[in-house]
């Protein structure tokens, strides 16, 4: 294990230690949660996480639906422990991965389906401003979801000293069984191969209207292949990432925008060197607001010589989202269930070609009523063997009225004008990763139900 490991994985036993110190005392129990159904009809969303790009593809019809409960145990203002639990269904029940263990969605219903989502310690170290929290914890990073919003086992430490917020937090993000070179296959050892997660991030809130951070990210990858039992594993991936970004208020419109640079080894052989960078702007005008952003994620186009694609924290892209691109087909959206992918899948950067992206809309609310129209295109940075670099065009809708305080209901229309970067009438051959020739433009519409308490 490396020093900087040795030295978070020290300050997370310090923190639990310092949190069980705390006497013990009359106990306050909170609830909260959701419900959220969505019923689809589609030619591309597959209702497992996938996207079907298909000619003369048919509609389909189905129902999925998401609940979470979230119980709070607080002992005082400075000390409580979230626990945070899923149950996810397709009406008619479903075998995949997206439902390891059963959907009780299925005739009869009788399933064990209950998912854990989080469970960890918030507390405040006593005599400091210090605030801890250890466990299974969502964390999202400072760009967007663009390298990662997740769920995570760790421990994060952040502070409000004035007007400087600093965080520091450690995850383990995987850990594979060690097997070393004299020792036989039931003699284990974890935390020989293992994935972490470094994060150091500083915000300053220079007034009431402008906050500026930066940020470091450095990503250890220690796993080695799947199976080592012949040698010990080594070190072949390293990220490191530097960031800034800033938010501000300027009359009716709120604007932020970020950059982000990373470096390190992508592999044995080839260097890391890639970039991503974004602004987003929301401008009150008339009875609602005008939303506008651009995002670029660099692409790779060499087998040799640095490999320049931005890096998403899992390498299938499955914690990385762009919210403020208010997409359903072109890139995913946030609000979906297990059917939350899109053309690209979950991965901003698939087959290694980036991102150039344009989204704007208009959103308003009215009483009870609420609605939003969008347009997005999005290109590839590096088409590759590709003959165009379009991946399509997006238009989509949002009607909804607010039934209660905390329920509402929603129809959504979305449909994609197909880039010719993933298909061209007569080529046989697939552009873009998941290209299929003559393919249909994809569409959706879905109702959707939320409740929140």
């Amino acid at each position: 294990m490396s020093f900087k490991k040795t030295i978070m994985a020290v300050a997370a036993v310090g923190a639990l230690t310092a949190a069980t110190a705390v006497p013990a005392m009359a106990m306050e129990n909170e609830f909260h949660g959701l419900y959220r159904l969505f019923a689809w009809e589609t030619n591309a969303e597959t209702g497992g996480g996938t996207f079907n790009l298909q000619k003369d593809a048919k509609s389909s019809f189905f129902v999925e639906q998401r609940g979470r409960i979230m119980y709070i145990a607080k002992a005082n203002d400075d000390l409580k422990l979230v626990t945070h639990f899923e149950l996810d269904a397709r009406f008619g029940g479903q075998s995949s991965t997206k439902y390891p263990i059963g959907d009780g969605g299925s005739l009869d219903a009788d399933r064990v389906s209950l998912e854990m989502k989080n469970v960890y310690l918030d507390f405040k170290i006593p005599s400091t401003p210090v605030s801890m929290k250890v466990g299974i914890q969502p964390f999202s990073d400072a760009y967007q979801g663009v390298f990662g919003s997740f769920d995570a086992a760790g421990a994060v430490a952040s502070a409000k000293l004035g007007a400087f917020t600093p965080t520091l937090g450690w995850f383990r993000i995987g850990d594979n069984n060690y097997v070393g070179r004299t020792t036989t296959a039931s003699e284990v050892m974890p935390g020989k191969q293992s994935q972490d997660l470094i994060v150091l991030d500083g915000k300053f809130a220079v007034s009431k209207d402008l906050v500026v951070g930066a940020s470091y990210y450095n990503v250890q990858n220690d796993k080695g292949p799947a199976s080592v039992i012949s040698a010990p594993a080594t070190d072949y991936f390293l990220l490191h990432m530097l960031g800034v970004n800033a938010s501000a208020n300027v009359g009716p419109a709120a604007l932020s925008a970020f950059a982000a640079y990373q470096f390190g080894d992508y592999n044995d052989t080839r260097s890391l060197s890639a970039f991503a960078g974004s602004v987003m702007a929301k401008v009150a005008v008339g009875p609602g607001k005008i939303n506008a952003s651009a995002l670029y994620l660099s692409g790779n186009d060499k087998a040799t010589g640095d490999f320049k694609s931005f890096r998403q924290l899992d390498s299938t892209g499955t914690v990385s989202y762009f919210n403020p691109s208010n997409m359903w087909l072109l890139v995913r959206n946030g609000a979906t269930i297990n059917s939350s992918t899109a053309i690209d899948g979950t991965d901003l950067t698939k087959g290694n070609v980036g991102m150039i992206g344009f989204f704007g809309g208009y959103e308003l609310a009215a009483g009870k009523l609420f609605g939003s129209a969008n347009i997005g295109y999005a290109m590839a940075d590096k088409k590759g063997a590709a003959s165009s670099d379009s991946m399509g065009t997006e238009v989509n809708a949002t009607i909804g009225y607010k039934l209660y305080d905390n329920l509402t209901a929603s129809f959504n229309a979305a449909y994609l004008f197909i880039g010719d970067g993933y298909t061209k009438a007569g080529v046989a051959a697939a552009r873009l990763p998941g290209g299929v020739a003559d393919a249909d433009n994809p569409y959706m519409t879905n109702i959707q139900l939320n409740y929140v308490f």
